[in-house]
């Protein structure tokens, strides 16, 4: 049986090697961690393909966007509060700030028809060129998005650094994080 300890949260750090960062109060190498674990898992399979799709960059997207707000919350996961997530997450990053109007139908439209119905409702569509959000058009430019995204993700590593409420909440979302690797009893 493989030990947990051993599981890797990304190709360069395990589940002891976090625990390690986070015990010697490293903050700068854990936000560091935090932006190779959603570069590796979401952001470059999403964007270096030659087949890039909008609505792939789009569902990677909202799995960022929970997750992100759920450490930005020191949460263990979103369930039942997803709606109130993006609120959240469209008011605390200027990147977004054109969402926060949006935001309730950004989430029943874009985030819930493409998770759960695989396809946009409301009349929304997903592009890759044009304006991050249209709202005239009802239009929302994944590629830019996913950009947008990254640099959140980036700025939010860098905040932990000097923020020792994020720090406390980035470390209760790891302990969930690590819990998860473990198996049940």
């Amino acid at each position: 049986m493989r030990e947990p300890q051993f599981t890797r949260l990304t190709k360069s750090v395990t589940v002891a090697r976090y625990r390690e960062l986070e015990a010697a109060d490293s903050r700068k190498a854990c936000g560091d961690f935090l932006i190779e674990r959603f570069d590796e898992r979401y952001f470059a399979p999403a964007l270096q393909t030659n087949t890039r799709h909008g609505f792939t960059l789009m569902a990677v997207a909202c799995l960022v966007i929970e997750a992100l707000e759920c450490f930005y919350q020191g949460k263990s996961h979103s369930s039942g509060k997803s709606g109130k997530m993006f609120k959240c997450f469209f008011r605390r990053n200027p990147g977004f700030h054109e969402f926060v109007a949006e935001s309730d139908c950004f989430y029943k439209h874009i985030r819930c028809g493409i998770l759960h119905q695989a396809e946009t409702t409301g009349g929304w569509r997903v592009t890759r060129s044009g304006k991050l959000l249209d709202t005239e058009a009802r239009s929302i430019n994944a590629y830019s998005f996913v950009v947008q995204l990254q640099k959140a993700v980036a700025s939010y590593a860098r905040m932990l650094e000097k923020d020792d409420d994020l720090w406390w909440n980035f470390r209760k979302k790891m302990r969930a994080v690590c819990e998860n690797c473990e198996q049940p009893a």
